[in-house]
């Protein structure tokens, strides 16, 4: 991020970068944008690069292809999806404790720790 308060269309070519490092294909982020809209897509991103590897069966593109899949037939709902993710990066929750410990730990393998901590501090954005 180039600047301390990003506007979405900083997210959205951030997420863009970010989507080669997850390896999600140009064209199914392209899809992901038609179908979702660019916004939504980009905070679909995030969800996807704050889980750990243990948490995908094949990969976090395929992940992120079945968010895709899911939002063409209505059944994403990924606003449940950001307030859990507030509520467990937020300091007083147990669990909050936890995943900034994994945010850091990434960063010391220098693994996109920037961008999971701009989806844990950009959770409460509007979409």
């Amino acid at each position: 991020m180039r600047q301390p308060d990003p506007t979405w269309p900083d997210i959205i070519e951030a997420a863009d970068w970010l989507r080669q490092d997850l390896g999600v294909s140009k064209s199914l982020w392209g899809d992901a944008c038609l179908t979702m809209g660019r916004e939504l897509a980009a905070a679909s991103l995030a969800v996807v690069s704050t889980k750990n590897d243990e948490h995908f069966r094949t990969s976090p593109g395929g992940y992120f292809h079945g968010m895709v899949a899911k939002a063409k037939v209505g059944e994403l709902h990924l606003e449940r999806t950001l307030w859990a993710l507030r509520r467990v990066t937020t300091p007083e929750h147990p669990a909050g404790r936890e995943e900034r410990r994994i945010v850091a730990k990434g960063a010391e393998r220098g693994k996109v720790a920037s961008w999971r901590a701009l989806a844990v501090t950009n959770i409460g954005i509007s979409l």
